[in-house]
């Protein structure tokens, strides 16, 4: 299994890499091709994860998913000061804890696309292709930024974004494999996935908010946004 499943997630990778960052494709649409991929690799990461004990109720695991709350909380306030370079901004978005809350219990939908978006993705490159990576030579020194590599090289905006955001968003990768080899817990790393995407969501709805100054138009424009994008953060 270990074999089939590094190879699989390799032509995941290189079919990713020619279609979008050499023929500039993508952007959102559906591609089946990838579903592919996508489909047998997340079967595959269950299959081991289930064998290595990994789907347990640790998933459920309170403290775990208190830890996730916080570190994603905090690194999402890091990653707006990396990219965007406005600290005051940032420290604005970390204190607005009741209005993200307002945001995650207004969006439902988005939250549970995204919990399985994260769970999903956790699942296949830090549940299965890292620890697949660290029978490797270099054994965990080369596997944690090997998986973070291959989790930036699948997602579109990996390639469309400037340089300094998706040097940003291998240094979260990073963080989530190195997250994931000193806690052991699938359940961090699946809450501060899930957290970045739906901070980063909030933001986007905001700008949307502002722009159309209508709810109902903003909501809708976020859906549509969001659409069509399977296996990716925003």
């Amino acid at each position: 299994m270990t074999t089939a499943f590094l190879i699989l997630l390799g032509g995941y990778v290189l079919w990713t890499m020619l279609i979008v960052g050499l023929l500039r494709r993508g952007g959102g649409r559906l591609d089946p091709v990838a579903a592919l991929f996508q489909t047998p690799l997340a079967v595959m990461a269950c299959v081991y994860a289930a064998r290595e004990g990994l789907l347990t109720r640790a998933l459920v695991f309170p403290p775990a998913w208190l830890l996730g709350l916080a570190v994603g909380h905090a690194l999402f306030a890091l990653s707006v000061v990396f990219t965007h370079g406005v600290p005051r901004d940032a420290w604005a978005h970390f204190l607005d804890l009741s209005g993200l809350a307002r945001f995650t219990a207004g969006h439902p939908t988005v939250l549970a696309r995204f919990l399985g978006i994260s769970l999903t993705e956790e699942l296949i490159y830090r549940g299965a292709a890292q620890p697949l990576l660290a029978g490797l030579p270099g054994g965990h020194w080369t596997a944690v930024p090997a998986a973070a590599l291959l989790f930036s090289l699948v997602h579109d905006h990996f390639y469309r974004n400037s340089r300094r955001e998706s040097a940003e968003f291998l240094l979260f990768a990073l963080t989530l494999g190195l997250l994931y080899h000193v806690t052991g817990s699938l359940a961090v790393v699946i809450v501060v996935h899930t957290v970045r995407n739906m901070e980063s969501a909030c933001l986007e709805y905001r700008e949307l908010l502002e722009r159309t100054g209508d709810e109902e138009s903003a909501r809708r424009a976020l859906d549509l946004s969001l659409s069509g994008k399977p296996l990716e953060t925003p």
